[in-house]
């Protein structure tokens, strides 16, 4: 897969919302931690997008910068929640979404749960259970499988089937087996992987660490690695680059590093 990097220098949401995907080629632009807009075959798709900041009882501190209100938000097609956690399921986030567009909200029992206390639309609410298909229009496919996070009530994983590649979400799965059974049976053109330093406080990892990303990629047959949840905490900020010597062992996969705001077309 071929693709090319453009450094997020202007206003994020206007060059979303006015890409033509239409035209041939898709993008993905980094909104930072583990969120994500896709533009592709005509569709606008949100994965774990996290646009306000942690309550004062999170003792996690944010990063980065909110790239851009929820509220100006006026296209999108769909909301892929990984798991109930508010940095993958935010409420002011979904809610605005779901007022401003007829986007569908799609997650796990946990997610969805929340999305319908929000008071979002129950006809546009889809819950998913690992093995599930559900599609977007005629030309896009999401698929769920199941993720290893030992902090989620129920989470999952997700892979996007698309006329421009297939993209697959972790989440905050820690490194299991479901890769490996992914990658026999689906392509994956890029692999969204989570990836940060450990919490000295943490019982479980949240995320996984530069080897595991690798054998992660390996396993999945990626073509491309995109780490995510490097940037967003304080206490787990790490170096991406530090990926890239464990995937020259494997030798297939390419990493790819977005901040906040960049965009990768394929």
């Amino acid at each position: 897969m071929n693709g090319r990097i453009a450094t997020g220098d202007g206003d994020i949401l206007s060059e979303i919302e006015d890409f033509d995907s239409r035209l041939g080629s898709g993008a993905i632009w980094s909104l930072g931690g583990a969120g994500f807009i896709i533009n592709v075959a005509g569709s606008i798709i949100f994965i774990d997008p996290y646009l306000s900041s942690p309550p004062s009882s999170n003792p996690l501190h944010r990063a980065i910068p909110i790239p851009f209100s929820p509220q100006r938000i006026k296209k999108a097609d769909a909301v892929l929640s990984t798991h109930e956690h508010e940095d993958h399921c935010d409420e002011q986030t979904i809610t605005a979404i779901e007022r401003n567009t007829q986007a569908i909200i799609v997650g796990p029992s946990s997610s969805t749960a929340k999305a319908l206390e929000w008071g979002c639309n129950k006809e546009r609410v889809i819950t998913m259970k690992s093995g599930a298909r559900t599609l977007l229009g005629t030309k896009i496919a999401i698929l769920s499988f199941n993720s290893k996070d030992p902090y989620a009530e129920s989470a999952l994983t997700f892979l996007i089937q698309t006329p421009r590649g297939s993209l697959y979400h972790s989440g905050d799965t820690k490194y299991f087996e479901g890769f490996a059974e992914v990658g026999a049976n689906y392509t994956v053109d890029i692999a969204l992987l989570n990836f940060g330093k450990e919490f000295p406080s943490a019982e479980n990892r949240w995320y996984m660490n530069a080897g595991e990303v690798a054998n992660a990629a390996r396993y999945l047959n990626a073509r491309i690695v995109i780490p995510m949840h490097w940037d967003i905490w304080t206490e787990a900020k790490d170096d991406p680059a530090s990926i890239e010597p464990h995937l020259k062992k494997y030798g297939r996969s390419k990493l790819v590093v977005l901040n906040m705001g960049d965009k990768f077309e394929f």
